[in-house]
């Protein structure tokens, strides 16, 4: 073999291992949230026991949140539905509550929510790569949309739908890509909840992939508030714990990837600001983690931001 075909063979081999990290940051893109997958090989890993914990034991009991931070015992659908009035009637605001009780609260708000949209864009950085993350989750009443975009070396792009209450979700390729937006007139597949949930962690109707409760949230930051344009918005950060709160978000990890087992989180740090109605307006991730590639075990770090509208209009994606 000429030293010319050799030289290429290994430019072709490296550039195939940089593919390889680069998929760290877009695999997953089908399911739950928006950055932190992984595609490595079937070597992977990792001595977690995701299994042992479960979404039903981890989380918190909203009608404990509604007794010990508003003051409403066995709430009535109606005092669920009016609960932010109640307790603004009542002088409770975010610096009332704990980190734990305020995005219990939103999450539930959001619930409540006639129409929604949820907007973000982020990165993955591993092995001096970097890969851009879009994603585009919304609600108009009556259908759900998940959009997922991902590009760098390699370009991906999903959008999934699921009409309210339905027990069957659709997918659907991406084609004509940009940073932001795709034309979703690909190959489409379906796939039962159940199945979205048990193999990807999640259908497009949860908008937040981790689990945030009183039982994940590691430390929390003072809550502060500022006033915009006559809105009082409230900030802080919270650390979660790098297991319990990402037994869903593992899931998609693992089914989109092909890998025997699940990555390693050193730490996940979030940044939530809500307005003075407790609905999400920011929600700005940072996840750190490892993964095993052969011998090596390269630090990732991803990055995304997003940004909610809640019972504005929104046009869904043309699928």
């Amino acid at each position: 073999m000429v030293k010319s075909e050799v030289k290429e063979r290994r430019q072709i081999t490296r550039k195939r291992k940089l593919i390889n990290f680069a998929l760290v940051g877009i695999i997953g893109i089908g399911s739950g949230l928006f950055l932190g997958s992984w595609y490595l090989s079937l070597r992977q890993s990792n001595p977690i026991n995701y299994s042992q914990y479960t979404e039903e034991t981890l989380k918190d009991d909203i009608n404990d949140a509604f007794f010990k931070a508003i003051g409403i015992k066995n709430p009535t659908n109606s005092e669920k539905e009016n609960w932010v009035e109640t307790a603004k009637s009542r002088g409770i605001t975010p610096q009332n509550l704990t980190a734990a009780e305020n995005f219990m609260l939103a999450e539930y708000n959001l619930g409540l929510a006639n129409s929604y949209s949820a907007i973000g864009t982020g990165k993955v950085a591993v092995m001096g790569t970097s890969q851009s993350i879009y994603s585009a989750k919304m609600f108009d009443g009556n259908t759900y949309t998940f959009e997922s975009i991902s590009k760098g070396i390699l370009t991906v792009a999903d959008c999934l739908v699921m009409e309210k209450g339905a027990s069957t979700i659709t997918k659907i390729k991406g084609e004509n890509v940009s940073s932001t937006s795709a034309s979703w007139t690909g190959s489409k597949s379906t796939m039962t909840t159940i199945e979205c949930k048990e193999n990807n962690g999640g259908t497009p109707d949860k908008v937040i992939p981790y689990i945030i409760s009183s039982k994940t949230i590691l430390s929390g930051s003072t809550i502060s508030a500022n006033e915009t344009n006559g809105k009082t918005y409230y900030t802080y950060t919270i650390s979660l714990d790098p297991v319990k709160s990402v037994i869903n978000y593992v899931k998609q990890v693992k089914q989109t990837s092909g890998l025997n087992d699940f990555p390693e989180f050193s730490n996940i740090s979030i940044t939530i600001v809500l307005d003075e109605n407790w609905n999400l307006c920011k929600f700005n991730s940072e996840e750190n983690y490892r993964v095993v590639y052969g011998m090596l075990k390269p630090s990732c770090k991803g990055t995304l931001n997003l940004d909610f509208t809640i019972n504005d209009p929104v046009t869904l994606p043309k699928v």
